[in-house]
C-alpha cells in the first residue's frame, strides 16, 4: 500500500511538471505581446524542473540518489523568486532592477552546490522514514535560511505590487491582478507549511500548490487574456484618455468607464456596475438616442449654459481567440469631445455664408436658400416672394463722399433693412449695393407691405455715415410665385429683376411689381 502511495505521489508530481513546461511553452510563445511573458515563461520552466526533481526525490531510498534529485532542484529554485518580482514588475510598469533581484539566489545557488565552510548544509543529509515515503532530512545553514527567506518575501512582494496596482485599474486589470496574487501566495503558503513542519509526512507540498498556481495562470491567459496585450498599457491608456468610454454588455448593462466617463456622467460609481446604463442615463435623451442608434458614429450636443458637442463611436467587442470563431461580448461607447472642431465648422460656415461687409447672408447663402423654398413651393404649393432692393444713385455717394463713407451707408441701410423684415425672412447682398430678400410663405399682397416699409424706412431714415450726412433712397422690385406649377430660382429672380429696372426707370424711391 505504501508503495501505491508513492507511486501516485510521484506520477502526480510528473503530471504537475508536465503541465508547467506545457504552461511555459505557451507562455513563450506569448512573449511579444506582452513584456512580462518572457519573465513568466522562464519562472514556470524553473517550476517544472523543480517539481520534476522533487517527483525524483520522492521516489528514492538512499541519501545519495536522494541527493542527485535535490541537485536538479536546485537548479531552478533559487532563481523563482527573482523571477516571480520581475514578472510583477514589468506586469505592473515597474522599473525591477534585474541584477539585484538575482544577487541573493547567485549566492544561494553556489552555496548549495560547493557548501563552502558548511554555510549552505551544517550536517551530512540522512534519510528517515515518513510514513510511506523515505523523506531527505538536512540541517539547514545560514545560507539555506538565507535561500527560503528571500524565496517567501519575493513571493510576498509579487503579490503586493500586484495589489498596489488595484487601486485605479480597470475591471479586466483588476481581474487578471488577483489572478496572479493569488498564484503568488499559493507558494508561499506551501513552502511556508513545509518548512514549519506541518505538511504531511514532512514532505515538501510546494509543488503540489504550483500545480494549483499552474492552472490559475492558465485560467488567466485564456480566459483574462494577461498576454493578449500588456494589460499596464491597457489600463493606463483606458484612464488617461480625455474621451469618456463607457464598456457595455450585449445587453447595454455598464461593465467598466474611465474618469473621463465619471467626469461627464458624475452619477457613474463602481457600485452601478451590471446596471442598465440607458435607463441610469435617462435624464440625459441625446445619450439614449446616440447609445440606440444603429449608425457606428454619431454627433450630439449636450445642452446647458455652454452647449457641448460630442462625436459618439461605437466599438463591438470580441473574444479574442485563435482556436474558434470570436464571439461578440460587448461594446465600446466613446464620447470624444468636438466642440471646438464644431464651432470652428460653424465660423468656417458662417464666413462663407456670411457678406463680409454688412454682416448679412450673401448671394450664395440666399440662392441655396431660394432652392429650398422653390422645391418647398413645388411639393407643398406654399406661396413665396423675393425683393430685389437698389440703392438709388448710389454711384453718386461714392463720388462725392468716397468709398469709406460708401461701405458705412451699405452697412447702416443693411440694418434699416433688418429692422423691417420679420424673423423668417432672409436679406442678403446680391451684390455691389443691390440687395436681395427671400420672403417665405407670403403672397404678393405681403411682399408688398415689406417692400413699402421698406422703402419709407431708408428714405425717412437720416443716415449719418462717417460724418457725412446722407440722404438715401432705395428702389424695389417684387416677384412672388402663388400659383400651381413649379418654382424656379431663375424665373423669380428675373421677374424681380425686370421689376426692380422698371421702379428706377420710373423715377426711383418706389415698388414695382414683376
Amino acid at each position: 500500500m505504501g508503495i501505491d502511495v508513492v507511486v501516485l505521489a510521484r506520477f502526480l508530481l510528473t503530471g504537475i511538471a508536465l503541465l508547467l513546461a506545457f504552461l511555459a511553452t505557451i507562455t513563450w510563445s506569448r512573449r511579444k505581446d506582452a513584456p512580462e511573458a518572457t519573465a513568466f515563461a522562464i519562472l514556470v520552466a524553473s517550476m517544472a524542473v523543480y517539481a520534476f526533481g522533487y517527483a525524483g526525490e520522492i521516489a528514492q531510498t538512499t541519501t545519495t540518489a536522494a541527493r542527485r534529485w535535490l541537485d536538479v532542484e536546485y537548479l531552478a529554485l533559487p532563481w523563482a523568486g527573482g523571477l516571480w518580482v520581475l514578472a510583477a514588475c514589468k506586469h505592473n510598469g515597474r522599473r525591477g532592477r534585474t541584477p539585484l533581484l538575482f544577487v541573493i539566489p547567485a549566492i544561494t545557488f553556489v552555496g548549495h552546490y560547493t557548501n563552502y565552510k558548511n554555510l549552505f548544509y551544517t550536517a551530512p543529509m540522512t534519510m528517515v522514514q515518513r510514513g510511506p515515503f523515505r523523506v531527505l532530512m538536512v540541517e539547514r545553514g545560514p545560507l539555506s535560511v538565507l535561500d527560503n527567506a528571500y524565496l517567501m518575501v519575493a513571493f510576498l512582494v509579487g503579490a503586493w505590487i500586484y495589489l498596489s496596482g488595484l487601486r485605479n485599474a480597470s475591471l479586466l486589470f483588476q481581474k487578471q491582478a488577483m489572478i496572479l496574487v493569488t498564484a503568488s501566495f499559493l507558494p508561499f503558503v506551501g513552502y511556508f507549511v513545509y518548512l514549519t513542519g506541518l505538511s504531511p509526512w514532512g514532505l515538501d507540498v510546494t509543488p503540489v500548490t504550483l500545480g494549483l498556481t499552474c492552472a490559475l495562470i492558465y485560467y488567466g491567459i485564456f480566459h483574462c487574456g494577461i498576454f493578449d496585450l500588456a494589460p499596464l498599457a491597457r489600463n493606463l491608456i483606458f484612464n488617461s484618455m480625455r474621451d469618456a468610454v463607457l464598456i457595455l454588455d450585449t445587453h447595454d448593462r455598464l461593465l467598466d468607464f474611465n474618469p473621463a466617463a465619471h467626469a461627464m456622467f458624475p452619477i457613474l460609481n463602481k457600485r452601478n456596475l451590471g446596471t442598465d446604463v440607458v435607463s441610469m442615463l435617462s435624464d440625459t435623451s441625446t445619450f439614449v438616442e446616440a447609445v440606440r442608434s444603429t449608425e457606428d458614429e454619431v454627433e450630439i450636443t449636450m445642452e446647458g449654459s455652454d452647449p457641448l458637442s460630442y462625436e459618439v463611436r461605437k466599438w463591438p467587442l470580441f473574444t479574442a481567440s485563435s482556436n474558434s470563431a470570436s464571439r461578440l461580448i460587448g461594446r465600446a461607447v466613446i464620447f470624444a469631445d468636438v466642440t471646438a472642431q464644431v464651432r470652428l465648422r460653424e465660423e468656417l460656415r458662417g464666413r462663407a455664408e456670411t457678406d463680409p461687409l454688412t454682416g448679412v447672408a450673401n448671394r450664395r447663402r440666399f440662392y441655396q436658400a431660394l432652392e429650398i423654398e422653390c422645391l418647398r413651393f413645388t411639393r407643398n404649393q406654399l406661396p413665396l416672394s423675393v425683393l430685389m432692393i437698389d440703392l438709388d444713385f448710389f454711384k453718386d455717394v461714392n463720388d462725392e463722399y468716397g468709398h469709406p463713407v460708401g461701405d458705412a451707408v451699405l452697412r447702416i441701410v443693411a440694418q434699416l433693412l433688418l429692422l423691417s423684415l420679420r424673423k423668417t425672412d432672409l436679406l442678403a447682398r446680391y451684390g455691389g449695393e443691390e440687395f436681395s430678400v427671400l420672403l417665405p410663405e407670403t403672397r404678393m399682397e405681403g411682399a408688398q407691405v415689406i417692400a413699402e416699409r421698406i422703402r419709407q424706412t431708408v428714405c425717412e431714415q437720416p443716415v449719418l455715415a462717417d460724418g457725412c450726412h446722407v440722404h438715401v433712397s432705395v428702389s424695389v422690385g417684387i416677384a412672388s410665385h402663388d400659383n400651381d406649377g413649379e418654382a424656379a430660382p431663375e424665373i423669380l429672380l428675373k421677374k424681380a429683376d425686370l421689376a426692380l429696372y422698371r421702379a428706377k426707370a420710373l423715377g426711383r424711391n418706389r415698388v414695382e411689381v414683376a
